[in-house]
């Protein structure tokens, strides 16, 4: 069975995208794509991931929001007004539509983080909405637009025995600002050795791209390194999975890959300049 479920947490306060965030959750900053007919159009970010995951064939969505977020629930509510003062012939109104027929067609739950604790911290609210099967992960402020490959191999590989994960690895000039991976290549593909949450001397350039699968024994390793910390780390909580004796697999993008990111003025600037 393919996994149908995915969180996005989307809770952060985006300071370091200050001033622009204080009023605009950054999930809600602008990026440019091709429509269908080949215009340029304008969108949120957090509504481009939702669509890219419907076509892949997720039904069900847990967003995980914190205070003034509710920018982005408004968003994702249908709004009859603002359709039926667009012309028929309008091409934003045919996106719009498109956009609204998939809310139609999917479950989306909101939960409200009580205060910004680390994304680890955000995904473990999600426990009760994931149950026991397999789920995605993808944080709010990250897109990857293209790598159709990869997005399948994703969606369709299942977690057996003692795999708890398949996480998305690029190489990158610096991966300070990263979790970083050190991996082996075997003939299952690559096993994830060890991970870090932005080191000071990473140990490879391999850094962590903000999108997962997991098994629920993810939320177990969560709780296990909550206590005493400030910030729950996901990357803490997969180096508790292997340190148990799970193994976490990893696809290696193309380093030409593009990503959308929008966790700091510098990326989302990046975003825009290849």
């Amino acid at each position: 069975m393919m996994v149908k479920k995915i969180v996005i947490p989307a809770a952060g306060l985006g300071s370091r995208l200050l001033p622009i965030t204080k009023e605009i959750p950054k999930e809600m900053m602008p990026i440019f794509l091709r429509s269908k007919s080949g215009e340029i159009i304008v969108k949120p970010l957090i509504q481009a991931l939702f669509e890219k995951f419907f076509q892949l064939g997720i039904t069900d969505y847990c967003v995980i929001v914190g205070r003034q977020k509710r920018a982005i629930e408004d968003h994702f509510t249908l709004d009859r007004e603002l359709l039926q003062s667009l012309k028929d012939e309008n091409p934003l109104r045919k996106d719009l539509e498109h956009f609204y027929d998939m809310l139609k067609k999917t479950k989306v739950f909101w939960i409200n983080q009580q205060k910004p604790r680390g994304f680890g911290d955000a995904v473990l609210y999600s426990e009760s909405f994931v149950g026991d099967e397999e789920f995605l992960v993808s944080a709010g402020d990250t897109l990857i637009p293209e790598s159709k490959d990869m997005m399948t191999k994703l969606m369709k590989t299942r977690l057996k025995g003692k795999n708890d994960a398949l996480i998305i690895l690029k190489e990158v000039d610096d991966p300070r600002r990263f979790g970083v991976a050190v991996v082996a290549d075997t003939k299952n593909g690559l096993l994830v050795k060890n991970v870090e949450e932005k080191p000071q001397k990473p140990k490879s350039n391999l850094s962590i791209i903000a999108l997962y699968k997991f098994r629920p024994s993810i939320f177990s390793a969560l709780r296990d390194i909550k206590h005493g910390q400030k910030e729950l780390q996901l990357t803490d909580a997969i180096q508790k999975l292997i340190d148990r004796g799970g193994k976490i697999n990893a696809i290696l993008m193309d380093k030409n890959e593009r990503i959308i990111d929008v966790g700091t003025a510098e990326s989302y600037l990046d975003s825009f300049s290849h």
